[in-house]
């Protein structure tokens, strides 16, 4: 009898013992992304490494220009972290989302970190981002990070005028909205079409400034003044402004006229207060395989180190601390000091009303 008890108690013990096993199994296993994401711990660093180097890579969905930046942050992360590579896909933020959301509709997690204007908010609204900590997340400003944790800034981006310096005089500048309305821009200014940076977005920024009923009265001045549409990119709309197609555009990017007049161009640009701008967004993905090398990705391109990158190809760092190569490209810089971070979320839940609105009122 008491060797049956014996084996009884042995079996309970080795029941135990697996059952215990198993149930930290399943602890790991569920801690894998989550708890990691979120760990804060003083060894936090080195929990993330030793993981990292057992993961060996980190995939990364973007929007970013490949050649001009996806490259460079890599190359600087992997010299940071020999251990790991950093593997890409890129296309823009519809379609960078669009991915994910099939990938994951199929079960197949492959995507750690997400990166766009709106792919985390688009991922994020359909369940499959993860909220994560970062030490870097304090030196940002509550405009360029989530409060609730989705997501980061790797960059922002500032909408403006570009003028033509041959047939602009700088006295006859623009200096606010209602300038716009001035007769001598009539049939003189052009704009894109586009969704993510051109005429809609302006609306945006003007109902966001000045209020939905005061924003529509001025809306309905300046469609009197004929301002010709392109379904070209900011871009393009830029350098039909070179050519001399156009005098005047609305709503480019100021970088980007920055960088044509370094190389030459008859072009410069002009700020409108409060200046519309966005941020480029970057998140973590819920089913991240790999992780720990993820955490170490995003706080790499959240960190100094990191945004000095952006900041070297030309872009506009989101950290505070670290300005653009041309300071006066970002607010504060000398050139401006408002701006309208038209965030994500905004533009994920007011977006189509702005497209309606402009698609009713101007292309109709």
């Amino acid at each position: 009898m008491r060797a049956q008890a014996k084996f009884v108690t042995a079996g309970l013990s080795v029941f135990a013992a697996a059952a215990i096993s198993l149930a930290l199994d399943k602890s790991a296993l569920a801690a894998s992304v989550e708890e990691v994401a979120l760990l804060k711990t003083t060894n936090r660093e080195k929990v993330l490494v030793d993981g990292a180097k057992k993961e060996g890579k980190v995939t990364f969905y973007t929007g970013l220009i490949v050649d001009q930046v996806v490259r460079p942050v890599k190359d600087a992360f992997e010299k940071e972290y020999p251990f790991l590579q950093v593997e890409f896909f890129r296309g823009n933020s519809e379609r960078v989302a669009q991915r994910v959301l099939t990938e994951y509709q199929a079960k197949r997690y492959e995507v750690d970190v997400v990166s766009g204007s709106a792919a985390t908010t688009m991922v994020q609204r359909a369940g499959y981002m993860q909220r994560f900590f970062s030490p870097h997340f304090g030196e940002y400003p509550s405009e360029l990070k989530d409060s609730k944790g989705f997501w980061g800034s790797t960059n922002v981006y500032f909408m403006t005028l570009g003028y033509n310096t041959r047939t602009v005089k700088p006295s006859e500048l623009p200096k606010t909205y209602d300038d716009l309305l001035n007769p001598r821009w009539k049939g003189q200014m052009m704009w894109s079409t586009s969704r993510g940076s051109g005429a809609p977005q302006f609306i945006g920024n003007i109902f966001v400034t000045m209020g939905q009923e005061a924003g529509k009265a001025y809306i309905q001045k300046l469609k009197q003044q004929n301002i010709a549409k392109s379904t070209a990119s900011a871009r393009q709309i830029l350098d039909l402004v070179i050519a001399g197609e156009y005098p005047m555009a609305i709503q480019i990017f100021n970088h980007h006229a920055y960088i044509s007049k370094s190389a030459g161009a008859p072009v410069d640009w002009q700020p409108l207060e409060p200046v519309t701008a966005t941020n480029n967004t970057i998140g973590l993905a819920k089913n991240a395989p790999h992780p720990h090398a993820a955490m170490l990705f995003l706080d790499f391109v959240l960190s100094k180190k990191g945004q000095q990158v952006f900041q070297k190809v030309n872009y506009l760092p989101a950290h505070p601390d670290v300005p653009a190569l041309q300071a006066d490209l970002k607010p504060g810089g000398g050139r401006f000091k408002k701006a309208n971070y038209l965030s994500p979320d905004v533009l994920y839940d007011k977006g189509n009303d702005w497209v309606d609105y402009f698609e009713r009122e101007f292309l109709r």
